[in-house]
């Protein structure tokens, strides 16, 4: 069967307003409501015809209010729609490796500064090649280090993983070890590339002030950019970093190898200060399997663990006295495999190990004097013989070894502080305040708590044997079949008070969180229990299914959701008493909006492949790969039916939609007037399961027990592989599509073939019934949806659109309108009546497996082959809304900018201009201003005014206007003068660091040059012009109007000017240019006021004929 055969995802609850009989008389009731269904069904025409359309539109609208609640009209969606936002989304935030939880110290210390203020706490969990960071109280992806809230719509960071052994597309950047400084400010990181860097989880602009009380944790989880990177040097490993451990101080941080080398760094002065090379060298197992300080600020003591088992301990202090720095303390051998887990106790007097080996160690530590004799024949630098050292000698005894049968992956000890008080003399007999706790996790997948009792002797025997304390029951842990835990961690999610939280990390990549508390045992004894309080889902892996749970207000929003894994997981938002979703972005509490886990439906042997739950919301059917189907009581999460019969994988199931049909049983139920659930396997058979009723059900989850279920009806459906199943909101029919093209329609009272409809050219991946009309919708692999009629079984729509095949289809709650989505990632909203596509959204990276709407019709949730759950609102409503407030507000806008220009208020009508974004009414008022100031003598005074209040959105819009008029000539004047205005004003040295502002003045000013360059040509010109008039003297020959008078009249740029016989017009030298003398111009007094300019050839060859 193909992975992607899947299958039906739960319709919304049918519209069925029928009063359920006895059980004395049900099965007559049944049949003459089957009748009566089947009749109207078949002698009505379909709704959706071209000719009907409007008509049929009006009665299924009245056909859903006829049949809503009251109470629910208020909350009815839009009668179209046209946009839906995303909500929250659930994207993977851990795909396997190291979890740290920022220091609950930190915490602690802000609250005793600032008890009113809630700091949110956080989570930085390995994701790829990345570091996630994720809020703890809802389990949401916030960003990443590298990429900041870009993971959203792609999925490389998990590519990664897949490529991991082609070293041509390794990823240099990524990171393969990281740890959280104690001040929970930055994240020091080793890239694959051996670069060692240090991230900034602060805003780098941010109070400083708020560094030391902890107020970093606040803008971790506001930032959205990727987090300010510095980087240290390189590492100076060989291979790969796997290890990072920071000082208690935060001063100096550790790093360890595969290679087996650690070294040690000072973060103040990014350098190295010691390298350990694991004792013995040459070849071996010395992987560095994990680094620990031990935990007091003024002691720099380091323990390393490797894969050959041993433990060196080194004492920096005493490493820097004796010079010989890579010489442990002690090194510890009684490990026979790696090492996981190393801890001090908080006296110092005890030292614990774990590893791999399924024990463990417990070790004395004890210090005595050791004096070190003086080297023969070495003087002191005083001259002196050399003295005797006295130093102190630390030595590790191990005095206690515990087997525990499994591979211990981590150990955390308890402290006082983090225990469940202890108040009655039962509670303190079994755990006294001196007493010491551990906590273990391994491959079995359950948490245990041991302890130990000091027995008050000296010496080797100062400590009593680990007992087992209490341990996770068997129902809550994790298991050893499905891989054990990974990783513990202790943590504390409260900003008021130490609540301590267990948190454990399974290998399915879920963090489960886990509270220590007293209780009473079946026999009435206190006993130490632990619980679990909730869980954080890192990696769903392939959403192959969902169906949204109906039921109360309180569970309105609850989904079930079908992962490549045999549990079913239960989702919801945490603000699941409303029953309209509230809008994210109308408070700062983001938690309301948080789609998180409620629990685990666990039965399965294999890959669950489909999911419906009943429109009364207590029951829930699964169907997977083991050949079986379950049916669960969803109030107790039991499993309560189990049905077996088919022979190959089951992969699709549907329960029938008559919420009154649970409450029938006896024999009424057994002959088909009950509920009933169908299944369609991969053995092209269909199935059809009777349910005893509600009341057999509920007795069966009170019980815990599991009912046999016997299939009443059985046929061969389809000659291929059936992918969907679907039920009618009346019971009355069955669809079935398969990938023989085809789609066929069967009576649920025997199974008998009524239909069969074929069109498609591609194999069909869904149908769905619609509540209100006679119609059903198909979605194939040939990239169309269909709408056919049952009536007479022909295609009355066919919707095209998709660029890939269609995956799913839903009906919104009027039946108006279709939802569907491909194997592209993208969804799509179509109106029946125009036939046409609404909205587009790109949802998923992948293959969007999973569709499904709330009852409530205002929440939309979706899942596909990316691992992203996403859920969506229909925001048709306030878009509308805000379109109307909008046009409202332009048309007041604009009546105020019209009041302001005929007063002749430019000032007040410039920023209305600019605030409705009309650039010819800003043209006009600019223009209206500068001539205003040229009248006034005042340049670009009132415009530079203005540039000073404008913000830099404001200036990038006018620069950009000034870029669109200075294309044209007539308007480049205006714009020149508003350029300058604003290079005038602002400097130029902040116009460049503005973001866009120098890309707008680099378009302007090409323009600018050809406008400059045609000014200069035209002052060129009116030279000509200025010699033209003055070469042609007086037009009136009885002007007396002398030369000089003529000169000192004109308004020359340049007055002219006689230099060596030629004379200078307008800046421009003309050669050859003579002025009649006074003895000359008595000859010929009509020349008297002539100047000539240049020689006349004529004149030359008069002279010469004359002198001939």
């Amino acid at each position: 069967m193909a992975r992607g055969k899947k299958k039906e995802i739960a319709q919304p609850p049918a519209l069925d307003d029928e009063n359920e009989t006895s059980s004395s008389s049900a099965h007559q009731d049944d049949e003459s409501s089957i009748d009566h269904d089947e009749e109207v069904m078949n002698t009505t025409n379909p709704t959706l015809t071209a000719d009907n359309a409007s008509k049929d539109d009006e009665s299924s609208i009245d056909l859903e209010d006829s049949s809503t609640d009251s109470s629910n009209a208020n909350t009815a969606p839009p009668p179209i729609s046209k946009s839906w936002a995303a909500l929250t989304t659930h994207s993977p935030c851990y795909t396997g490796g190291n979890v740290l939880f920022s220091s609950p110290s930190s915490i602690s210390n802000h609250n005793n500064n600032n008890q009113d203020e809630h700091l949110p706490h956080f989570i930085l969990a390995q994701r790829g090649g990345d570091v996630s960071i994720i809020e703890a109280s809802t389990g949401l992806l916030l960003r990443t280090l590298r990429r900041g809230m870009a993971y959203h719509g792609s999925g490389d960071d998990n590519n990664n993983e897949d490529n991991d052994d082609d070293e041509e597309v390794m990823d240099a950047e990524a990171i393969t070890a990281f740890d959280l400084n104690p001040n929970n400010q930055e994240v020091i990181v080793v890239t694959r590339g051996h670069l060692v860097r240090r991230y900034s989880l602060v805003d780098g602009d941010g109070d400083q002030s708020k560094s030391k009380k902890g107020g970093a944790s606040s803008s971790v989880v506001a930032l959205t950019n990727p987090a300010p990177v510095s980087t240290i040097g390189k590492s100076g490993h060989t291979l790969p970093v796997t290890k990072i451990a920071h000082h208690p101080s935060g001063i100096f941080f550790a790093t360890g190898s595969v290679d087996g080398l650690v070294k040690i760094w000072d973060s103040r002065n990014n350098y190295a200060t010691h390298a350990f090379l694991p004792m013995g060298g040459g070849k071996g197992r010395y992987a560095v399997t994990c680094l620990q300080w031990r935990q007091v600020a003024t002691c720099l003591v380091l323990a390393i663990g490797r894969e050959d088992g041993s433990i060196s301990i080194h004492d920096l202090m005493v490493s820097r006295d004796k010079k010989a720095n890579n010489v442990p303390l002690a090194v510890l051998r009684d490990h026979v495999s790696a090492v996981t887990c190393i801890s001090w106790a908080e006296s110092g007097g005890l030292f614990f190990s774990s590893g791999r080996d399924s024990v463990i160690n417990t070790w004395l530590i004890s210090e005595e004097e050791e004096v070190v004799p003086p080297r023969k024949k070495k003087k002191s630098q005083d001259g002196g013989i050399a003295k005797t050292v006295s130093t102190k000698k630390v030595t590790y005894t191990r005095i206690r070894t515990l087997p525990v049968y499994e591979q211990v992956e981590s150990l955390i000890l308890l402290s006082r502080r983090y225990r469940p008080a202890s108040e009655s003399k039962g509670q303190q007999e079994m755990v006294d305040r001196k007493d010491i706790v551990l906590a273990t996790v391994g491959t079995k997948g359950i948490v245990r708590l041991w302890k130990a009792r000091p027995t008050g002797k000296e010496g080797v025997h100062s400590i009593s044997d680990l007992s087992l304390l209490a341990s996770q029951n068997e129902i809550d842990a994790f298991g050893e079949d499905k891989g054990g835990y990974t990783s513990l961690h202790l943590t504390s999610l409260s900003t008021t008070h130490l609540s301590p939280l267990l948190v454990a990390v399974d290998a399915e990549h879920n963090m489960t969180l886990l509270k220590m508390g007293w209780g009473r045992d079946s026999s009435g004894e206190e006993m130490l229990q632990i619980r679990t309080d909730r869980a954080i889902v890192g990696d769903n892996g392939e959403i192959l299914d969902m169906a949204v749970i109906p039921g109360s207000s309180k569970d309105r929003h609850t989904v079930a959701v079908a992962t490549n894994s045999a549990q079913v997981r239960i989702f919801g938002l945490a603000d699941a008493n409303k029953d309209e979703i509230a809008d994210d972005e109308t408070t700062e509490n983001s938690t309301h909006s948080a789609l998180s886990p409620r629990g685990l439906l666990d039965g399965h042997t294999a890959i669950v492949l489909a999911i419906n739950a009943s429109p009364c919301g207590r029951y829930l059917a699964t169907a997977g790969k083991d050949k079986t189907m379950r049916l669960w009581h969803l109030a107790s999460r039991k499993c309560i039916g189990l049905a077996t019969g088919h022979t190959e994988a089951v992969g699709s199931v549907a329960l029938s939609k008559k919420a009154g049909c649970y409450d029938v049983g006896g024999k009424a139920a057994e002959n088909g007037a009950g509920a009933f659930v169908v299944t369609a396997s991969k053995d092209r058979t269909l199935k059809v399961w009777p349910l005893p009723g509600s009341a057999v059900l509920n007795k069966l989850a009170a019980n815990g027990e599991e009912l046999s279920l016997r299939a009443r009806l059985s046929a061969r459906a389809h000659e291929k592989d059936i992918n969907i199943v679907s039920v009618a909101p009346n019971d009355s029919l069955i669809a079935t599509g398969s990938q023989d093209k085809t789609v066929k329609l069967w009576r649920s009272t025997d199974l008998a073939l009524q239909a069969t409809l074929k069109g498609h050219k591609r194999g069909i991946w869904d149908c769905q019934f619609s509540k209100t009309d006679r119609v059903l919708a198909t979605a194939s692999g040939d990239r169309t949806i269909k709408l056919w009629s049952i009536a007479d079984s022909s295609c009355v729509r066919t919707f095209q659109g998709h660029m890939a095949g269609v995956l799913r289809v839903r009906f919104l709650a009027t039946g108006l309108q279709l939802l569907s989505c491909g194997s592209d990632g993208l969804m799509k909203l179509w109106t029946i009546r125009t036939n046409e596509c609404e909205s587009t959204i790109d949802a998923h990276d992948d293959k969007i497996w999973a569709l499904d709407l709330s009852p409530c019709g205002t929440a939309l949730f979706s899942g596909g082959a990316d691992s992203k759950i996403a859920v969506w609102r229909d925001t048709t409503k306030e878009n509308d809304d805000a379109v109307r407030e909008a046009e409202a507000q332009n048309i007041l806008m604009e009546q105020k900018l019209s009041n302001h220009l005929r007063n002749k208020q430019y000032e007040e009508a410039l920023e209305i201009a600019l605030k409705l974004d009309k650039p010819n009414q800003v043209l006009r008022v600019l223009t209206e201003i500068v001539e205003k100031d040229t009248k006034n003598n005042r340049g670009v005074e009132t415009l530079q005014k203005h540039a000073l209040k404008w913000d830099l959105e404001r200036l990038t819009q006018i620069l950009k206007y000034c870029r669109e008029w200075n294309t044209r000539a007539r308007n480049s004047h205006i714009a020149m003068l508003v350029v300058k205005a604003v290079v005038t004003t602002i400097p130029s040295k902040k116009l460049s660091e503005m973001d866009g502002i120098p890309q707008i003045m680099a378009g302007i000013a090409p323009y600018a040059e050809r406008h400059f360059d045609r000014l200069d040509r035209m002052v060129e010109n009116s030279y000509l012009m200025d010699f033209t008039l003055f070469s042609m003297g007086s037009l009136h020959g009885t002007s007396d109007e002398t030369y000089s008078d003529w000169v000192a009249r004109s308004k020359y740029v340049l007055p002219p000017s006689a230099v060596d016989g030629r004379i200078q017009v307008g800046g421009s030298l003309l050669v050859g240019a003579t002025k009649k003398n006074a003895a000359d111009s008595s000859d010929d007094s009509s020349n008297e006021s002539v100047v000539t300019v240049g020689e006349s050839d004529s004149s030359e060859d008069e002279d010469s004929s004359s002198s001939d």
